[in-house]
């Protein structure tokens, strides 16, 4: 089930609006503890989004946050089992997985289970050590921003995007693949989709 949007609040943090944030972030909260309490899975795609759940959240709230939580696609698709599925496409193609930096900072581990799950159905994904793509949320749209960004992008991620296909290239990040559409015109797929495309 695809949930209706629901603000998080992430933007306002980024630049300090603090007292918008917190009320954005309580109607946030008391919506999702709601949903928690039909005790499904609730699992968000954005890495950044998803850990602002876990960290500001806690922050501003405290004791009000509530206890909803929020996993990331591998984290809830970890704890499924993909062996008896196989690829309906030829499974000597190689991906290379692109990761938010944020999420390859606090959840080193990330990369290792999407190659587990891959390795699961017959693909083979490679990871790869990346800094940041320059986009860094709302920094790399502002206008003042425009060389760093592009800077940032040049020096960390635009090497490994020189060397792969459109279609090998994934990335959990949507400011990364964002970055990347502006750069180079084409927009890597989430291994989500990258797996809802192979298992159909």
């Amino acid at each position: 089930m695809l949930l209706p949007f629901k603000p998080n609040g992430k933007p306002q943090h980024v630049k300090g609006f603090l007292h918008e944030f917190k009320v954005t972030a309580k109607n946030a909260a008391e919506f999702l503890n709601k949903l928690n309490d039909i005790n499904a899975p609730l699992v968000g795609l954005d890495a950044s989004l998803v850990m602002c759940y876990r960290d500001e959240y806690n922050t501003i709230l405290e004791n009000n946050r509530g206890v909803f939580n929020v996993q990331l696609a591998h984290e809830w698709l970890e704890t499924q089992s993909f062996k008896s599925l196989s690829a309906k496409q030829n499974t000597d193609t190689e991906f290379t997985l692109l990761s938010h930096c944020t999420e390859t900072t606090a959840l080193p581990k990330a990369a290792n289970v999407w190659q587990t799950i891959f390795s699961d159905i017959g693909l083979t994904l490679k990871t790869t050590n990346t800094g940041c793509c320059g986009m860094a949320g709302t920094y790399g749209h502002e206008a003042q921003n425009q060389d760093n960004s592009r800077a940032l992008y040049e020096m960390s991620w635009k090497p490994i995007v020189d060397k792969n296909k459109p279609e090998q290239l994934l990335s959990t990040g949507f400011s990364c693949r964002s970055q990347v559409k502006r750069f180079e015109k084409f927009k890597p797929k989430h291994p989500i989709e990258l797996l809802a495309q192979v298992l159909s």
